[in-house]
């Protein structure tokens, strides 16, 4: 074996080892990103169509996430997620308390902030997550510009499914 075809064998395991922790680190979150789309499903469709009681659906969806998160099994990359994640909805809530957001715009936040953290979990994770950033980004978008007065339904439907369905597809290999 010459000194060429060495270093492609070693070039080939890196490369194979890299789809194999990007892979890992899907099926791991996958999960986590299913239950956080149920949450947006519920919470903004009640937002969209029961206002009422979207303050409990909320609250009931993120219990039951969080719970979610934390009880199952941990992950390698579990540390950097939950860094990612506790900047950005510290940096959400920091927003909110500032500029006073009326529920719209607190809406409208979340979706972004939120977008921006699945891209960041694309560069830290793997590419998938940042489809998922690009979809909720896009839902959002649509409903804050296009389709104001359906901006719950939109988040509801382009984030909470496209969330959980990625959560899915996440979890495939």
């Amino acid at each position: 074996m010459d000194k060429e075809q060495a270093f492609q064998g070693l070039n080939d395991v890196a490369i194979a080892r890299q789809k194999t922790s990007e892979l890992r680190n899907y099926r791991g979150m996958g999960s986590i990103v299913s239950a956080w789309g149920i949450v947006w499903l519920f919470g903004f469709g009640a937002q969209a169509t029961f206002p009422s009681f979207a303050p409990l659906v909320w609250a009931v969806g993120w219990l039951g996430a969080l719970a979610w998160t934390f009880t199952r099994p941990p992950k390698p990359q579990d540390f950097r997620a939950l860094a990612t994640w506790s900047v950005v909805v510290s940096t959400i809530i920091l927003i909110l308390v500032v500029t006073r957001a009326d529920q719209t715009t607190a809406a409208m936040i979340f979706g972004l902030a939120l977008s921006a953290a699945y891209a960041i979990l694309g560069i830290w994770l793997g590419k998938r997550f940042l489809l998922l950033a690009a979809v909720v980004l896009m839902s959002a978008s649509v409903g804050w510009w296009l389709l104001p007065q359906w901006l719950y339904l939109a988040l509801a439907l382009g984030g909470g499914v496209a969330l959980f369905v990625g959560g899915v597809w996440l979890r495939r290999p």
